[in-house]
């Protein structure tokens, strides 16, 4: 990975490498290196998430003008408690997303028209795991340890607890990115959302599904050095617990959902046996959602499109017409591109609609609607596109996901009224 100059919108030219053993107590180093003309900074927030640590700063400049910016920061060594198997998901959605600034933002930009920027502007980009995860290695690469690990000595080859990772295998392992932070008086996070707001995030999810589509040069490069399945469907990125128990996991979920269930709703053919149906149909989805580079509607999808990672516009609501509309503070602002990869679009549309909606928002065609809006935005982007063929396949993969996305979790940890609140036991009713 290279470092990026002063005008982020720039391809990376410099091959200067630094070092990814970068201190969360001093990012000044980082922050010169990245735009020499910073001269200080100061830490405005600090966000946590499950793999990485962020930081917005606010900088100043040697001719005395500030610019916020945000620092994000994977140090493998924080992770070691985790099975090889999650740490290694972990770096990888680390590798995955700092690759897609550093190598596929400028390019999917400069193929729309309309000067949308996707994503933050980044000036930084680089990621060292070397040791941990070869260069070449695929997301979705079955059984792939560490080079640095002793062999374990247990004939068990699921339990990756007997894998041991040597002591200074994490040193400098890692990565690091410097974006431009997002302007909180223009944009925000929410959830859920209004129709209006998802609707707008869909048309956002158009325009990069339109950058990306059935362009087989763009996608074969996006296979090798982002996932090679976008998202987290292909059951070869999954824990194979989850699909061996399937059976088990809905006999838990009817356990803990009959008593507010309607009336005899278990008991019905083809909802009673629903755990089974999963399970000996999953092979087959997981391979019908998973496009080639080269297969029709095939493009660069998201891959986690949920509501918090997109910012939107402030002032965007169903009582309200958007603003200003020919300014750029208008569009919404994707982040977090760690599942990013070749996909089918509408497993992002699928994903946003089950994630940022509320169910009651939904019927009475609320679905529907948001649907031909993603694809009015998707036509409006792709010449001579054939939304009829479209709509059918999403369809099916809109349906397909939403099932699939209540069982990758443990029901048997879950309550009636968490999952209300989700929405989720209205879509397993619905559907």
């Amino acid at each position: 990975m290279t470092n990026k100059n002063n005008n982020p919108t720039e391809a990376c030219t410099s091959s200067v490498q630094v070092s990814t053993a970068i201190s969360k107590d001093d990012l000044l180093p980082l922050l010169k290196q990245s735009i020499p003309s910073i001269s200080s900074y100061k830490v405005v927030d600090t966000v946590v998430q499950a793999n990485a640590e962020g930081f917005r700063v606010l900088v100043s400049h040697d001719d005395d003008n500030t610019t916020e910016l945000f620092i994000k920061l994977i140090d493998a060594s924080i992770y070691t408690h985790k099975k090889w198997a999650d740490l290694r998901r972990t770096l990888l959605y680390a590798r995955t997303e700092i690759r897609f600034y550093d190598e596929f933002l400028t390019s999917l930009r400069s193929k729309l028209s309309c000067g949308w920027p996707i994503a933050p502007d980044c000036y930084y980009a680089q990621c060292d795991l070397s040791g941990l995860v070869a260069e070449d290695e695929s997301p979705s690469a079955v059984d792939a340890l560490p080079a640095y690990h002793t062999s374990s000595s247990s004939d068990d080859d699921d339990d990756d607890d007997e894998i041991i990772l040597k002591s200074d295998s994490f040193i400098g392992r890692g990565g690091s990115l410097l974006l431009k932070s997002i302007n909180p008086i223009t944009h925000m996070q929410h959830s859920p959302l209004t129709m209006s707001q998802a609707s707008q995030c869909l048309a956002a999810a158009a325009k990069l599904h339109a950058a990306g589509w059935q362009d087989e040069s763009l996608l074969q490069r996006a296979s090798q050095r982002l996932c090679d399945n976008g998202g987290s469907y292909h059951l070869r990125i999954r824990n194979p617990n989850e699909i061996r128990d399937m059976e088990q996991s809905w006999a838990k979920f009817v356990s803990n959902f009959e008593h507010v269930a309607p009336s005899n709703f278990f008991k019905r053919e083809g909802v009673k046996d629903l755990g089974k149906r999963i399970k000996d149909i999953a092979e087959y989805v997981s391979m019908e959602l998973s496009p080639k580079p080269t297969d029709k509607y095939a493009t660069i999808v998201h891959g986690d499109y949920k509501a918090m990672n997109i910012f939107i516009p402030r002032g965007i609501d169903d009582n309200e017409e958007k603003k200003n509309s020919n300014n750029n503070n208008n569009d919404c602002i994707i982040i977090d591109f760690a599942s990013a990869g070749v996909g089918l679009g509408m497993s992002d549309v699928a994903m946003h609609i089950a994630h940022a909606v509320r169910p009651e928002d939904l019927r009475n065609g609320g679905e529907e609607r948001l649907i031909d809006e993603y694809l009015d935005a998707l036509r409006n982007s792709i010449e001579g596109l054939d939304i009829q063929e479209i709509l059918h396949c999403g369809i099916i993969v809109l349906q397909v996901l939403i099932i699939l996305d209540l069982f990758w979790e443990d029901f048997g940890d879950l309550h009636p009224w968490r999952l209300l609140k989700r929405g989720k036991i209205v879509r397993i009713v619905r559907l």
